[in-house]
């Protein structure tokens, strides 16, 4: 992949992950795999930061689906959210 596709992908990957969200259809472990695809040795380091942040933001949203189940009320016996 030439510098200018990695950059349009990357910038690519950028604006869908605005707007991604753990109840989206396409898992977050498929978006991992995108960012896997990227072999650092051929990046420039603009190029690394950039996947660097995107990892970070994939992270981040991982941490906010785990924090809301953990915070989530417990379903009471009849089913129910107390």
């Amino acid at each position: 992949m030439s510098y200018q596709d990695v950059d349009k992908e990357i910038a690519h990957l950028e604006r869908i992950f605005g707007l991604i969200s753990t109840q989206d259809r396409i898992p977050l472990s498929y978006w991992h795999n995108r960012l896997r695809m990227f072999h650092w040795s051929s990046l420039m380091p603009t190029q690394r930061a950039r996947v660097a942040r995107l990892e970070a933001t994939l992270r981040a949203i991982e941490k906010s689906a785990a924090e809301a189940v953990d915070t989530e009320p417990a379903l009471g016996v009849a089913g129910t959210r107390s």
